[in-house]
């Protein structure tokens, strides 16, 4: 049973996992502005090509509903990675703000 068909939910999580990944990855250079991902571009896929790729060696086609919502998931996955990758990379500059505001304080000397 280890090739069983693997069921539409897991592989719709498989899509917005791979989207997520891509969104933290992309945190490091995207805009700030930058608008969400197209959904009819996954991984530089479109959308039939990202589904088969999910679908794997499974036989026959993936299901149609995989070629429709797969693309939506993954954008959901990329926003929400790139996202918590912004927020993650903001707390480290604050804290290194902290730190170096804390470092630079000028040392109190003795009155005397």
């Amino acid at each position: 049973m280890d090739n069983a068909t693997p069921r539409y939910g897991d592989l719709l999580h498989a899509a917005w996992s791979l989207g997520r990944a891509d969104g933290l990855f992309a945190a490091a250079f995207e805009p700030d502005i930058a608008p969400r991902p197209a959904t009819d571009v996954c991984q530089g896929r479109d959308a039939d090509e990202f589904a088969a790729e999910l679908w794997g060696d499974q036989p026959g086609t993936p299901p149609s509903g995989l070629v429709v919502n797969a693309p939506f998931w993954y954008a959901d996955g990329f926003a929400a990675g790139l996202a918590d990758e912004r927020r993650r990379i903001a707390a480290r500059r604050r804290e290194a703000f902290a730190w170096i505001r804390l470092r630079t304080r000028p040392i109190p000397r003795g009155q005397g």
